[in-house]
């Protein structure tokens, strides 16, 4: 699969993608390269950017990603990769809690202003 096709599918940009590359995020096993150099993608690849993207979202640094990541030479110890997924865990519960707690002043606001329009 050419690059075009996979920045359609994940909705990445080819740039993005390369940069990912360049970053040491996908590894040659997603990638093969024709006698003319053009890269060809693996249908894996669409998985793994995915995962990427959403856990990049939620906050994941791209060098935490990268340190995550099986196929990174384990550079650092299963527990540290265990002991980083609980951490962003434990964020990502925090960041639910500061939304419920906005969401429901927002509806308290949105509450009273209807209340006051009623009134005479």
């Amino acid at each position: 699969m050419k690059i075009s096709e996979v920045s359609k599918v994940t909705g990445l940009a080819v740039s993005t993608i390369r940069f990912y590359e360049k970053q040491g995020l996908l590894s040659e096993k997603y990638i093969d390269r024709d006698d003319n150099n053009y890269r060809n993608y693996s249908s894996d690849v669409i998985e793994h950017l995915l995962m990427i993207k959403t856990v990049h979202s939620v906050g994941f640094s791209l060098k935490e990603i990268n340190e995550i990541q099986p196929s990174n030479g384990d550079d650092i110890s299963i527990d540290k990769k265990i002991e980083l997924l609980y951490s962003k865990l434990a964020e990502i519960e925090k960041q639910k809690e500061d939304l419920n707690h906005t969401e429901m002043i927002l509806r308290k606001m949105l509450t009273n202003k209807i209340n006051l329009k009623n009134q005479p």
